[in-house]
């Protein structure tokens, strides 16, 4: 029989054991609790956040581009896209769902843009680049994978079996698709901050689509956002346009290491579309606006439960150009349209090889940029349409059609330079304006024996040397003024730097002993100032710095800034930029640039010109200056043709300047610049002029 001792014990050993059960549970419980919200707790937290919130990103509409008239030229127009967050699942759902992904892209003629493609091909499989060491580093799962990776089957079977554990069910073909999109979800490790676009403008139908399945395609979403479009002018303002594209990973860098510490920026992201060329790419800052950001979460069946507006995009500002697309459309089909008739010129010294050419029309008054054309042309709706054989084409082409020829073409001036010659000698009081040379057909100049253009023309002073474009004349005061003297002068007008034009450009090259000794190593002689006073030799200049020389000469001594953006404009209509408007007075003596400036209207208006005839109907005087610049392959080639001009003479508007690359002679050019004087002063409107008998005629060769 139990005492009632013994059963006392007997209920406290009870007592005790429930006790440490309770705290044993409590203690599990506790440090439960400990390991998932300390512990794991940002695990589970992320992976909530996966599951139930995304943040969505508002994209700015990119501000339009106008003509100086208010005409445009790009806009935006609102479509839909659709973004990828990485999920966290086994590997056999993801792939399963990104290929169901890809195939209701493909449907709607998407395919998806993969760096990848970059480095391995399909059907045959095989490297595409050389650099196969760093792209092996990119997805090995162990560095000491790396070393047994030698082949592209190895790559792609590595790729396939080990980096993303694609199954053996998927056809290669399959296979291939689901790696270009984990591929590029592994290098752009995509988050809720800065989705993967995975591909861009698709159809209603398909957002539609995914929206409705978003619950089984975990991590895609779709927005609308606006995209760029290029109306049909576009394309003859294609080299100052440019055109935008998807940020490359040192856009990426580099604009947002410019946009740290200042305030209120907000970063680019993978996603985004910026310039790539021309004002696109140089008014980047302008155009872009600001991104915004939206927030929403969702239960478990995919319904939204809450979202709000994180913050409110800003649309990029308006712009405003300094062309006139009327003045424009003429110069480009002056442009072609002539290139063409050169070709056809039956003479022993063409070989009917003008094929390209470019023409820059300039306000000498404030630098703005009027016109600029470049020959062939572009369309800059083929890099919105992402057509890779078109753009391949394009790029690839050996006739350079994206290439902008007023801007990064290099010329020898020729005879163009002469004028700066004439000024350089001035200036240095090697002549005046009324100083007289004997120019011989022959002459032996630093033990070589040089011979004039205008054969035996005896005593000549500056205005008949221009008017003829004496050769001799210029080697012979080239080489008294000395080198450094027509370098130094070269650089105040211009040449061998930048104009400051907002769009890329070259720089080209003054002749000079320093280029000499650094390119070959060589002492300069008496005989390389005589062919540099010409134009030749080393000398090479853009379009956009003979125009702006040339406008220089017009405006006596007043250097402007060539620009092309006239004003930015923000959605308020507040105009945010306009051009300072300032200019630098060189240092010439008004009695010189006169000299210069007679010599120049001789040129186009004396009956001896090497540009007579092509503006004598006009209403008022036109000076210029031809310029025949020879390659070094003439053997085989036709020379370069070149004219620079302004007007009126009394009072300059407008300076131009053209080049025709095989253009044999640079009077054939000068009817490019008389195509685009009609039209800036409306001389087909109104036919007043100098000489009304023949005024038709000329006319009618034009219209």
């Amino acid at each position: 029989m139990t005492s009632k001792h013994e059963k006392k014990h007997e209920g406290l050993d009870r007592y005790i054991i429930l006790a440490l059960f309770i705290i044993v549970a409590a203690a599990a419980i506790i440090y439960n609790l400990a390991k998932i919200q300390l512990v794991d707790g940002q695990n589970y937290r992320e992976e909530a956040i996966y599951r139930l919130s995304s943040t969505g990103v508002i994209y700015p509409k990119r501000g339009d581009i106008f003509d100086r008239n208010g005409v445009p030229i790009a806009g935006s127009r609102m479509g839909y896209c659709a973004q990828y967050v990485d999920v966290k699942m086994p590997n056999d759902e993801k792939n399963r769902m990104l290929l169901e992904l890809i195939n209701i892209l493909e449907q709607d003629g998407k395919v998806i843009k993969s760096r990848l493609n970059n480095y391995l091909g399909f059907n045959p499989v095989r490297f595409l680049t050389d650099n196969t060491e760093n792209f092996i580093k990119t997805f090995v799962i162990n560095k000491e994978d790396a070393e047994f990776i030698i082949t592209a089957d190895q790559a792609f079977d590595y790729l396939r079996d080990k980096t993303f554990e694609i199954d053996s069910t998927y056809t290669d073909e399959e296979a291939f698709k689901i790696m270009q999109l984990r591929y590029e979800i592994l290098v752009s490790q995509p988050q809720i901050n800065n989705p993967l676009t995975v591909a861009d403008d698709i159809s209603v139908e398909t957002m539609s689509i995914l929206e409705e399945r978003s619950f089984e395609l975990r991590g895609v979403t779709t927005f609308i956002k606006p995209y760029r479009e290029y109306y049909e002018n576009a394309r003859i303002v294609s080299h100052v346009l440019g055109y935008t594209g998807v940020i490359s990973q040192e856009e990426l860098e580099k604009y947002n290491e410019e946009l740290e510490g200042v305030e209120g920026s907000v970063p680019y992201i993978a996603s985004d579309i910026v310039g790539k060329m021309g004002i696109e790419s140089a008014a980047e800052s302008i155009l872009r606006g600001v991104r915004g950001q939206t927030f929403r979460e969702v239960d478990e069946n995919g319904k939204t439960t809450t979202s709000y507006l994180e913050r409110p995009a800003v649309p990029g500002q308006d712009l405003y150009l300094t062309i006139d697309l009327d003045l424009q459309k003429v110069a480009v089909e002056s442009l072609e349209r002539n290139i063409k008739r050169i070709r056809e010129i039956d003479h022993k010294k063409n070989f009917k090889d003008a094929n390209a050419g470019a023409v820059v029309v300039m306000d000498v008054n404030n630098g703005e940029i009027l016109a600029m054309a470049s020959y062939p042309d572009f369309d800059p709706r083929v890099f919105l349409e992402n057509n890779a054989k078109a753009i391949n084409a394009l790029w690839n082409s050996p006739d350079a059609p994206v290439v902008n020829r007023a801007t990064s073409g290099k010329y020898a001036p020729g005879s163009t330079y002469k004028p700066l010659v004439a000024i350089a000698a001035l200036e240095s009081g090697v002549i005046t304006p009324n100083t007289r040379i004997n120019i011989p057909y022959r002459e032996e100049i630093g033990n070589m024996m040089f011979t004039n253009n205008g054969g035996n023309q005896g005593r000549i002073a500056l205005q008949r040397a221009l008017e003829t474009s004496s050769n001799m004349f210029f080697y012979k005061i080239g080489v008294q003024t000395g080198i450094d003297n027509i370098v130094k002068w070269a650089k105040i007008f211009g040449f061998g730097r930048e104009t400051g034009i907002e769009i890329g450009e070259q720089i080209g090259s003054i002749a000079s002993k320093e280029y000499k000794r650094q390119y070959f190593n060589e002492d300069w002689y008496p005989a390389n100032t005589a062919m540099a006073s010409i134009g030749q030799l080393y000398n090479a200049a853009t379009p956009i710095q003979l125009v702006n020389y040339v406008s220089i000469i017009a405006n006596d001594g007043k250097k402007f800034t060539p620009h092309l953006i006239k004003m930015a404009v923000d959605e308020s209509g507040t105009i945010t930029y306009e051009p300072s408007g300032e200019y630098e007075q060189l240092p010439i003596s008004q009695t010189n640039l006169d000299a210069v400036k007679k010599g120049m209207i001789a040129v186009v208006n004396s009956e001896d010109g090497t540009a007579a005839n092509q503006f004598k109907d006009f209403p008022f005087d036109v000076a210029g200056k031809t310029g025949t610049s020879e390659t070094g392959r003439e053997a085989t080639e036709s020379s370069n043709g070149l004219f620079v001009c302004y007007a009126p003479y009394d009072n300059p508007e407008i300076a131009i300047a053209v080049v025709v690359e095989h253009g044999v002679w640079g009077r054939e050019t000068a009817p490019i610049c008389r195509d685009i004087m009609l039209e800036y002063f409306r001389l087909h409107e109104n036919r007043d002029s100098k000489t009304a008998d023949n005024r038709a005629d000329a006319i009618d060769i034009i219209w």
